[in-house]
């Protein structure tokens, strides 16, 4: 098993994921969404993972929290944070990680706060739960922390309904809900994906701030590779399941090892080159109903295949010259190239 470790802290990880496998019942088969992942967060570090649709990504972050939907199971591996593993925990004790050292902000916000309830009512009751507030101190503290994540006159926003904000204060009164409870770690799945450019900016300034300010850890799901150059400190890439590149988000960006990584870079708009066609990665990706791979999972999409390839699926390593790097591929890092 290889070790994904966080590049930056001599302390022990706030969070390690320890070859997770997650799999999903669907119409009598068995789906691997996640296989043999392992990774660590480090306080106050924030984690990029990314991939297309499918990758696993969600599922990761979803493992974590055990929200997992009712036909999907781990099937393998620990969660362990601060050394306690969450997969072995009682529903219980789980419900009290929930929110309170963990908390996640899922991907819409027009669907993530219940319109029947006023918006202060929804964060008190975090408040409540975690906290041990009583309902007027859970209601200031919420109002509080609307105002800390930008929403304009938060009291009179508190006392209205969600229907009443934008889809940017939606946003940001999900990460108030979030923060409510102080967690340590915060899972963010697509969080700025329903938010025009300049809400998005904003959105991810407050994260930063708010790691700066609470040292707080954030695993940050996206596809937009654009936003994890923005804040994240790594970047963890994921394709069928498996982790296939990671390493130094500055780094894996600007130089990636593997192929996977380099087509998604090249399917990104970029503004430097108004008349150069966009890209698409060929193909499609591998189903993960049908038992483990017997090559390179991403082979038959690669554009630089070799018949090697085609003999077994190649393990997560580093190459001799970055140890910090690891990626799941048998061709030397230099021909990976455009």
């Amino acid at each position: 098993m290889t070790s994904v470790e966080p590049s930056s802290s001599a302390s022990a990880p706030l969070l390690s994921v320890e070859d997770l496998s997650t799999e999903y019942a669907v119409d009598g088969r068995v789906v691997r969404a996640v296989t043999q992942v392992t990774f660590s967060v480090g306080r106050g570090e924030v984690i990029g993972l990314v991939g297309e649709s499918g990758s696993g990504k969600s599922a990761t972050g979803l493992s974590i929290l055990r929200l997992l939907p009712r036909e999907g199971r781990i099937a393998t591996g620990r969660v362990l944070l601060d050394g306690k593993d969450l997969a072995a925990l009682p529903e219980a004790e789980m419900r009290r990680v929930r929110g309170g050292r963990i908390a996640m902000i899922f991907q819409d916000p027009m669907t993530s706060l219940n319109p029947y309830l006023r918006v202060e009512e929804q964060l008190a009751e975090v408040g409540v739960l975690h906290l041990g507030l009583s309902r007027k101190q859970a209601v200031e503290e919420a109002i509080a922390l609307l105002d800390r994540v930008g929403i304009p006159d938060a009291r009179k926003r508190a006392h209205g309904y969600p229907h009443e904000m934008s889809g940017g204060m939606r946003q940001r009164a999900m990460i108030a809900m979030a923060l409510i409870g102080k967690p340590s770690l915060l899972i963010a799945d697509e969080p700025t994906t329903a938010l025009d450019v300049t809400i998005q900016a904003q959105i991810l300034d407050l994260l930063r701030e708010l790691v700066k300010e609470r040292g707080l850890s954030i695993i940050l799901v996206t596809h937009d590779l654009g936003v994890v150059a923005e804040i994240a400190d790594r970047v963890l890439v994921m394709y069928a399941g498996r982790i296939v590149e990671t390493g130094p988000a500055h780094d894996v960006l600007r130089n990636p090892y593997h192929p996977y990584t380099l087509s998604l870079l090249r399917s990104v708009p970029r503004l430097d080159q108004r008349s150069a066609r966009l890209e698409s990665i060929a193909g499609m990706p591998p189903r993960l109903d049908r038992g483990p791979f017997t090559e390179c999972s991403f082979a038959p999409r690669c554009p630089f295949v070799r018949d090697a390839c085609h003999r077994g699926e190649p393990a997560l390593a580093s190459p001799a010259s970055q140890p910090a790097r690891l990626r799941r591929c048998i061709l030397p890092p230099e021909e990976v190239r455009p």
